[in-house]
Formats: C-alpha cells, sequence, structure tokens
C-alpha cells in the first residue's frame, strides 16, 4: 500500500490522501492515477478503508464499522462511493445481506488486502470488482450476485466457496490465485465465466455447475484456458454450453464423469498428469483434445461424441494426443472420430465402442495392447500407416465401412476372430510380425472389382497366418509372403480370389487350403517360387491356374486329394498332363510330413480321380475324362491288391473275390484300356487270330488240316491256311474245309469262339464309348 507522508496543518483536508499509482505495478490494469474519494478519519491522513491495521486498531475502528460505512456508502448514490481500490481491509461479513444500494457503481476493491470476504446466503446487485486483489477467504455460498465479478489476478489465500451460488452476469477469474479449496458446487454461471491463466493449488469442485453463456463463440462462455489444476479437480455431472480447457494443466486426478458438453468443447494441449476420468460424459458438440497429453489412465467409458450439426469433420478429434498410460474408450460412442497421429503407449481400448460416422486413426501408434473386440464401425475406418507393438484383440469386429490397414505394421498378436469386414477391406502393405488370426470372419465386400474387396496385396506375414472358415466374397492375395503356415482351411471364396504367393523362406511355402471352397480366380505360381497349394477336400470351381516360369510343372504346385472340382476347366493344362501321363495327385510336397489330413493311399487317389473324370466330363473334356477314368480304375487295382495281401481280416472267399476283381481290372485296362483305348482293343481284336494261326502250323498237339511248316512243300501257303483257318474259327464261320487233328489244336478252336465274342463285345464297347463320348 502506497501511503504519501503526514499532513501538516497547512494543507490538511477531510479527504483521505491515499493515491494509487499505476506506474509501480507491472500488472495494474489502471490507466491513471487513482486518488481515494473518501474521507479521512479523524486526525488522520487515510480513511478508515486505506489506514493500517495498527492505525485503525489505535483509532478503535472495528471492522463492524468498515462494513457499516460500506453499507452506507452503498446508499449514498456517490457516483464514487463504492471504490476502494488497494484497500487493506478486515473480514467483512456480508452474510444474508440484500445489498441493493441506491447506484449501481460497482463495489471496487482493486488491489485490496481482505482479510475475508463473506456474501454467504446473500444478493449483490452491483458487480464486484476484485482485479488483482488479496483476499484471505472469499465466501459466496448460496448468495446471488446481479453484477458482474471481475477478480482478474486476485489471489485467494484460503478457502473459496460459491456453493450453490448464481452469477447472473459476467465473472472474469482469469490468472487468479487460489490457494486452497476451491467449492464451486452447484453454482450457476450465467454469462460467461473466464478461469483462464488461474493456478488452483488446492481441491477444485465444480460439480453439477452449470453454465450457460450468452454466445456461440467458444472464447465467450466459460474459458479454463492456460489453468494451473495442482490438486485434484472435480468437474462431475456439471453442464456446459461452450467450455475450453485449452493448455491447462491437471497435475493430480481429474474427473468429469457425466459432465454434459452442450456446446463445444476445447481440450487442446491439455495435459493431464493423473487419472483422467470422462466417463459417461457426453459432448453433444464438437469436443477437442487435440495434442492432448495423459500421463496416466485416460477414462472415456461410455462417452458419447455426438457432434454438432456444422460439419463431421469437427466431432471429436484426438489428433496427435499422446496416451502414456491405457486409453479406455470402453462402450463409448462416436460420430465422426479423429485419432491420427495419436499416440498410445499403453492399451487402447474400444471394446465394444461404436463409431456412427467415419473414424480416422492414420498413422496411431498403440504401445500395449489394442482391444477392438465388439466394437462397432459403422462407417469407413483408416487405419493407414499405424504401427500396434502389442497385441491387437479384435474378436466379433465389425466394420460395416471400408477399413482400411494399408501399409499397417503388427508386431505383436493380432485376432480378428470371426470380425465381420462388411465393405471393402484392405491391408496392402501391412507387416504380420506375430500370428495373425482372422478365423471365422466375414468379408464381404461390394461387388465393384477384386481389388476394393478383401485385400491382403503386399502384405507380409512373418508367422502364423490363420484365416480357417473365414468366408470371401472376392479375396486378393497378389504378392503375399507366407513365412510360416498359412491356414485356409474351410474357408469360402465365393466369387473369387486371386493368389500370387510369394516364397517366405528356405523351406517350401505351404497354403493349405484343406476343405476350403474357390468358386473362381486365379492361382500364379511366381518365378522362382516354391509354393505348395493342399487343396485336400477342397472345391475348385472356374479358377485358372498359371505359371511365370516355376522350376516345376504347374500342376505339381498343387496337392489334388478327394478334390471337388467345380466345372474345373482341365483343358489348359492339356499338354502338360500329356507330358506327366495324366498324373494330377503328384505334388512337390513331402508325403511323410504328416502335416496333411489324408494320406495319398490307393483308395483316396481312385477317389480323387473319379472326382476329377465326373467334373471333366460336366464341362465336356472328353479327352481328360478319359484319361482321369483309366487312372481311376488303375488305382483301383492297386487298392484291391492291398486289401487281398495286407487286409488280414479277410476271409478266403473274399480274398479270392478281390483276387477275382484285380485280375478282370487288368484284364480290362490290357485289352481296352476300361473302354478309353479303341486302337489297343481294336489291334487286338483283329491280330489275335493271327497269333493262334501261327501256333496251328507248328504241328504236333496243335496240328490242323491246313498242314505242319516245318515239312511243307510250299511253307507260305501252308501259313496262309493256318492263318485262314485260325480266323474263319475266331469268326466262328467254320466252313468245314479244314479241321484240327491235334488235341490242343482242337482246345483253341473251341476257345477263339468265346473269344470272338468278348473281344468283339469290349470293341464295340470302346468304340461307342468314344462316339458318344460318356463314361
Amino acid at each position: 500500500m502506497a501511503q504519501t507522508t503526514e499532513r501538516t496543518a497547512a494543507d490538511a483536508t477531510a479527504t483521505c490522501r491515499y493515491t494509487f499509482d499505476p506506474a509501480k505495478r507491472t500488472d495494474a490494469h489502471l490507466q491513471t492515477t487513482w486518488e481515494c474519494p473518501h474521507e479521512a478519519h479523524g486526525d488522520s491522513d487515510y480513511c478508515p478503508f486505506h489506514m493500517s491495521r495498527d492505525e485503525r486498531a489505535s483509532n478503535d475502528v472495528s471492522a463492524e464499522e468498515i462494513v457499516a460505512q460500506i453499507k452506507e456508502n452503498l446508499r449514498s448514490g456517490g457516483v464514487r462511493a463504492n471504490e476502494y481500490v488497494g484497500a487493506d481491509l478486515p473480514h467483512l461479513s456480508l452474510t444474508y445481506q440484500d445489498i441493493d444500494g441506491g447506484n449501481n457503481h460497482v463495489l471496487n476493491f482493486q488491489y485490496a488486502d481482505i482479510e475475508g470476504l463473506d456474501i454467504t446466503h446473500g444478493h449483490l446487485e452491483q458487480g464486484l470488482n476484485l482485479r488483482g486483489a488479496t483476499v484471505g477467504a472469499l465466501e459466496f455460498e448460496s448468495a446471488t450476485i446481479d453484477g458482474t465479478l471481475d477478480a482478474a489476478d486476485l489471489s485467494v489465500e484460503r478457502r473459496f466457496s460459491a456453493y450453490e451460488t448464481t452469477f447472473r452476469e459476467d465473472v472474469t477469474l482469469q490468472d487468479a490465485s487460489f490457494h486452497a479449496e476451491v467449492d464451486c458446487d452447484e453454482t450457476t454461471f450465467g454469462d460467461d465465466t473466464t478461469f483462464a491463466g488461474a493456478t488452483f493449488h488446492g481441491v477444485a469442485h465444480f460439480r453439477n455447475a452449470e453454465t450457460t453463456g450468452t454466445s456461440h463463440v467458444l472464447d465467450d462462455n466459460i474459458s479454463f484456458a492456460d489453468v494451473e489444476f495442482r490438486d485434484d479437480a472435480s468437474f462431475r455431472q456439471a453442464t456446459f454450453k461452450y467450455v475450453t480447457f485449452e493448455n491447462a494443466g491437471f497435475h493430480a486426478e481429474s474427473d468429469f464423469e457425466h459432465v454434459e458438453f452442450e456446446g463445444d468443447a476445447q481440450f487442446g494441449d491439455v495435459v493431464f498428469d493423473r487419472m483422467a476420468d470422462f466417463d459417461e460424459a457426453r459432448f453433444h458438440d464438437d469436443a477437442c483434445f487435440k495434442d492432448a497429453r495423459f500421463k496416466q489412465l485416460a477414462e472415456f467409458r461410455g462417452v458419447e461424441f455426438n457432434g454438432g450439426s456444422r460439419t463431421t469433420n469437427d466431432d471429436v478429434t484426438f489428433e496427435a494426443a499422446t496416451f502414456e498410460d491405457e486409453a479406455d474408450f470402453k462402450l463409448a460412442r462416436f460420430r465422426f472420430a479423429d485419432f491420427k497421429d495419436a499416440t498410445f503407449q499403453g492399451a487402447f481400448n474400444l471394446d465394444r465402442a461404436q463409431f456412427d460416422a467415419r473414424a480416422d486413426c492414420h498413422r496411431i501408434e498403440v504401445g500395449g495392447t489394442a482391444i477392438f473386440e465388439r466394437v462397432a464401425f459403422f462407417d469407413g475406418v483408416n487405419f493407414d500407416g499405424s504401427r500396434f507393438e502389442g497385441d491387437v484383440r479384435g474378436v466379433d469386429a465389425e466394420f460395416h465401412g471400408d477399413a482400411d490397414f494399408m501399409a499397417t505394421t503388427f508386431r505383436s498378436r493380432v485376432r480378428f476372430t470371426e470380425a465381420r469386414f462388411l465393405e471393402d477391406a484392405s491391408f496392402r502393405e501391412a507387416t504380420f510380425q506375430d500370428d495373425a488370426v482372422f478365423r471365422g470372419s466375414i468379408f464381404e465386400g461390394e461387388a465393384k472389382h477384386l481389388e476394393e474387396n478383401a485385400c491382403f496385396d503386399e502384405t507380409t506375414f512373418e508367422a502364423l497366418a490363420d484365416f480357417q472358415s473365414s468366408s470371401f466374397t472376392n479375396g486378393s492375395f497378389k504378392d503375399v509372403t507366407f513365412h510360416d503356415e498359412s491356414n485356409f482351411r474351410e474357408s469360402e471364396f465365393h466369387n473369387g480370389v486371386e493368389f500370387r504367393v510369394q516364397s517366405g523362406g528356405s523351406a517350401d511355402t505351404y497354403v493349405d487350403l484343406t476343405e476350403a471352397t474357390i468358386v473362381g480366380g486365379t492361382i500364379v505360381i511366381a518365378a522362382e517360387s516354391a509354393v505348395i497349394y493342399d487343396l485336400t477336400k477342397a472345391t475348385l470351381g472356374d479358377v485358372r491356374l498359371e505359371s511365370e516360369g516355376s522350376d516345376h510343372e504347374l500342376l505339381d504346385h498343387f496337392r489334388f486329394c478327394l478334390t471337388d472340382f467345380d466345372h474345373f476347366d482341365f483343358s489348359d493344362h492339356h499338354a502338360y498332363l500329356e507330358r506327366n501321363d495324366w498324373n494330377v495327385h503328384d505334388f512337390l510336397g513331402d508325403e511323410s510330413s504328416g502335416r496333411y489330413d489324408v494320406e495319398m493311399t490307393s483308395e483316396v487317389v481312385e477317389e480323387t480321380y473319379r472326382k476329377a473324370q465326373d467334373s471333366a466330363d460336366a464341362v465336356g473334356d472328353t479327352p481328360a475324362m478319359r484319361e482321369f477314368e483309366f487312372k481311376r480304375y488303375c488305382y483301383n487295382r492297386k487298392k484291391n491288391l492291398d486289401i487281398v495281401f495286407r487286409e488280414y481280416s479277410l476271409n478266403t472267399w473274399g480274398r479270392v473275390k478281390k483276387a477275382s476283381s484285380v485280375g478282370l481290372n487288368f484284364f480290362m485296362q490290357l485289352t481296352c484300356g476300361y473302354g478309353n483305348r479303341l486302337p489297343r482293343i481294336a489291334a487286338l481284336t483283329f491280330l489275335l487270330p493271327a497269333v493262334f494261326g501261327g501256333l496251328y502250323v507248328l504241328g504236333g498237339p496243335l496240328q490242323t488240316q491246313a498242314g505242319v511248316i516245318w515239312n511243307a512243300d510250299q511253307p507260305a501257303t501252308t501259313l496262309f491256311e493256318g492263318l485262314y483257318y485260325s480266323y474263319i474259327s475266331f469268326s466262328t464261320i467254320g466252313y468245314g474245309d479244314i479241321g484240327p487233328v491235334g488235341w490242343l489244336a482242337k482246345i483253341l478252336a473251341a476257345s477263339q469262339g468265346m473269344l470272338n465274342g468278348l473281344f468283339f463285345t469290349l470293341l464295340t464297347f470302346t468304340l461307342f464309348k468314344r462316339v458318344l463320348g460318356g463314361n
């Protein structure tokens, strides 16, 4: 307090000589020197308000007298009667007072030093100016302040209470310093309010507080920008219109549970040193947490970010925010959400969260577990360029819009078990460094073109890639790299798939398509790649198989075992099949590895060729159908031979029947190739009698009336006669001009008639089968 020297008798006046020079206070807002308008007290140079405390005591000026003087000044109607700039005041008790003085001039306590000010249950119509003042305790409990409260740079040394207080006009507490507890529970701020730059050293309570304001401009409502909360701060169940906490610092726990943010909410660049609790909060307009920093647990469970109606881009943003501990958004609900460039050093929990509009998660980094279980994205979501250091748990996740994970890195286990990708999903150029599990997932996609459905092009799987029982409308795995097992067992590709797999290591790359269904598409064997496709019990539809110059034959890369060929076209592979004796069951893999569900026994191979035969027949590929039938019966004979020699439980009669079946099978193969070798049966039919004719002219038991070639005068004529006799016997004409003489000749002649029926029947059967093209 600046006081002048004592008055002399010559210059003594009745006016207080106190002046306040703003030039001596760098933080002063006054523009000119202020002079006290009040009368000096008694012989003092100063009024009671500007006396020092010792002087008031020596002049017997009590606190009650000062309060009474203030009330009297309120009623005086003087223009400057309510000015107390720089005053040094005792505790001022105005409890239960209805202060409605004769003028509307603000109670001006700028830069005053007040031991305490208590307006509990009071009513103050005038405004109150405490700018730059220092107050011991400031009590407004249950009071009503009709005028403005201007308390910028205020310092409250003890408790500040505005419990159930109503401030009808603007409240300015900018750069204020609260050194003890602040109680603003159930306080109503009826107009624009600012705590910008304030410091709360003690606990701050704003529970059930309500703010309204009069402007749609964010800065003109309630502001906690640049505020420091050095102890716990609670805003539980408060209601805000437009509020900003930009650049605020919460050094202890902060509680925003059940808060209603009815207008824009700004938390940009806020730092939360301890737990930040926003559980069940409601953001009805746009919310911004850009560049916010959460050093401990950030709880947003059950939060609703509804956004405003201006643009979807401003609903809620956590762009470049940093979460150094767990970020818990369990059961949260979003419209448009922006997390791009955010960093999650702990867990990122979106369990059962719901995104009603697009979610932008470009380039996020998650150090802990990412929990996407039962999350629902009803519009597109973009994780391009993101990095997940911990596990990703996406069980039962739903992606109703496009899901983009392009160039994303997953360093730990990924589980999207039974996830639903209802539109296009892209993992192009992604890297999975640990197991990637998509079991039972559905990739429906849109029927535009293959690349826009389920895309794993140029993706790298360094460990297990598990797509068992997954369902694809279209799938694309072009230039994908599998370093470990790739499991597509029981998966379904309803429209098609493109496989062009790169070998991921020194061993053969194994693509397990056991019991999978591939309706269409293309499988390409890249140059210098050792890739094996296991199609055991799979269903192969209209699929093109291509090679870009592998060291092995194309079909050697495929294990066909009990494969259902559903209109698969073998015609593109006739040249290879002819070179390889129409062998489709041999492949590059090692049958001794034990990795295959079904062993390649003769019975299994027979059934495999039967399925191939049926498919070739269905598409009208007669050459392939014939050859597969031939292979089928060959393995049928091998199967029965195995039974004859290895089935010890078989009785003698059963073993005889199986042996007979083997013999008949061998005869059919030898004679007509199971009806598929017309030249063979034709040659046998027409050349077999010549063999018999050669025997007839050898004499002895084989002698006929044609003579014996060894002692004939004309051997050529004798040979002709023997051949002639053989052919008429074979054809059952039997003119009787030549007959058998030896006993063996008689037996052969009788058997030729039976062979005629057999061989001509086989010839007719083979001929008709060739003409009709059936099986």
